[in-house]
C-alpha cells in the first residue's frame, strides 16, 4: 500500500509540476483536473510514459547540444 501511495504523490506532483508550468490550459478547466486525477489513480500504467518522455527529451537535448560543439570545432 505504501509503494502504491509513493507512486501516486510522485506522479501527481509530475504531473501537477507540469499543469501548472502550461501556459496555454486555464487553471479552472475541470478536464484537465480530471485528467490529473485519473492519471494518478493509474500511475503503474502512466509513470513509464512520463518517464520515457522524460528521457526521450533530455537525449534530444544532448544530441543537439553534441551537434553544436561539432560545429563549433570545425570553425576552429
Amino acid at each position: 500500500m505504501m509503494l502504491y501511495l509513493g507512486g501516486a504523490f510522485l506522479v501527481c506532483g509530475i504531473l501537477l509540476n507540469a499543469f501548472l508550468n502550461d501556459k496555454t490550459t486555464p487553471k479552472t478547466h475541470w478536464q484537465s483536473w480530471m485528467c490529473l486525477i485519473i492519471a494518478t489513480i493509474i500511475w503503474p500504467i502512466v509513470l513509464p510514459f512520463i518517464i520515457r518522455k522524460k528521457l526521450s527529451k533530455v537525449s534530444l537535448e544532448e544530441i543537439s547540444l553534441s551537434g553544436q560543439d561539432w560545429g563549433l570545432d570545425r570553425t576552429l
